[in-house]
């Protein structure tokens, strides 16, 4: 059994592929970014795109997770804000701090603008916003300083954080197009904000009323974030699912594949829900490959361990694990004890929070959870459950170390 080993989740110009529940067949809940059966024909996952909130099922390539695909998705142009500030527009989502907005304006030869209407007496910040994501934006925007102003010197593009700016322009009396990109990391929104002489965000006391415009002001990413609504059970029994945007997994960041499921959300019990049943005295055992980064557990320490295949063999209704002998385990890593019914599974060594949890006050898994948001920081890319202690527990993790190069 174990020489097949290699070709699990690998193909070669002979296609002799044999996946993990081929070999090993019987499991009650298989979730994996690489496929598990070659006779599977369903997707991987189902992943939402965070720009405009568009789902796509995501599968296999060559028996691999399909990144191409994923990336392809999350890269996709999203146009966030287009202006159109004519009798006929309107903000259109642009939000006002200090200023009044009011469009239709013509000025330096040309109609369709917006004015920024800064009245006197007025100190301190003035700006506009529009909420945005933690993403990669491409910005244009056209700007009219009046050299009438006094206190407003400039107009900058930003997100709140120096490190986050567009663009900034102080030229008077003519229109300028200011353009640029910026990774956002720390804003959650695009603001268009007057600046002192000084290059202060705070405007000293207006002594008369002040005004800028803008006008084709344009928005866009191409580079989003992409966050897992499906895990799909390959076994075909339980799909792992979360309908909440603030509570789902995210997989892939800036448009870039992160290589596994990753939960850092920090809210209790916030992941994947499975409805796979929890059964009294019902013995398992389960095989996990992923990485805990978040509290440390148990005296261990946190974001060092590498991705493990791990088993964990155990009674439901037992407070312990059913391997307690580290030689039971290839890679050397010891199991710790089952806690509260299955609450939390840890191995001690790899720092893995599991997907099995008994949810609070219903008959059913959580995948991915923990009863303490500071133990969901996990990573994964894959976990599979048997419903038995009599499966392979050596071969079964033994190959799925060869798999993932452990």
């Amino acid at each position: 059994m174990l020489g097949l080993g290699s070709a699990i989740g690998k193909s070669d110009s002979v296609d002799r592929f044999e996946g993990r529940l081929n070999i090993y067949p019987g499991a009650e809940v298989a979730y994996s970014l690489d496929k598990l059966d070659k006779d599977y024909t369903g997707s991987a996952v189902r992943v939402r795109r965070e720009s405009d909130n568009q789902e796509q099922d995501i599968g296999f390539s060559s028996n691999l997770f399909d990144s191409a695909s994923l990336e392809a998705f999350v890269t996709e142009e999203y146009d966030l804000y287009t202006s159109d500030f004519s009798s006929s527009g309107g903000l259109n989502g642009l939000n006002q701090s200090g200023t009044t907005i009011t469009t239709n304006w013509s000025i330096g030869g040309e109609s369709d603008a917006a004015r920024f209407f800064v009245a006197a007496e007025h100190s301190g910040q003035s700006f506009s916003t529009l909420n945005c994501a933690k993403e990669t934006y491409s910005i244009t925007c056209d700007v009219y300083i009046p050299s009438t102003n006094v206190a407003i010197d400039k107009v900058t593009v930003w997100t709140g954080y120096g490190a986050e700016t567009f663009a900034t322009t102080e030229v008077k009396d003519e229109w300028v197009t200011i353009t640029g990109e910026v990774e956002v990391t720390q804003g959650a929104v695009i603001r268009i904000q007057a600046l002192a002489n000084s290059g202060s965000i705070n405007l000293p006391t207006l002594e008369s009323d002040e005004v800028f415009y803008i006008k084709n002001f344009d928005i866009t990413t191409t580079a989003t974030n992409a966050y897992v609504t499906t895990w799909y059970d390959q076994s075909g029994n339980y799909d792992a699912t979360q309908s909440a945007a603030s509570r789902q997994p995210k997989i892939a960041v800036q448009g870039t594949y992160l290589g596994y499921i990753e939960n850092v959300n920090n809210v209790n019990d916030s992941t994947l829900n499975s409805s796979y049943p929890y059964v009294a005295d019902q013995r398992f055992t389960a095989f996990i490959v992923g990485q805990q980064i978040g509290n440390a557990v148990f005296g261990g320490t946190q974001s060092t361990s590498p991705f493990y295949g791990v088993a964990q063999d155990g009674n439901t209704s037992s407070a312990s694990s059913g391997f307690n002998d580290v030689s039971n385990f290839g890679n050397g890593v010891s199991v710790s004890d089952i806690r509260q019914d299955l609450a939390s599974l840890m191995i001690n060594m790899a720092l893995l929070t599991t997907l099995a949890r008994k949810a609070s006050g219903s008959d059913s898994f959580l995948a991915m959870g923990y009863t303490a948001n500071s133990y969901n920081n996990c990573r994964y890319k894959e976990y599979i459950i048997y419903n038995n202690q009599s499966v392979d527990r050596a071969e079964v993790e033994a190959n799925i170390m060869e798999h993932y190069n452990l």
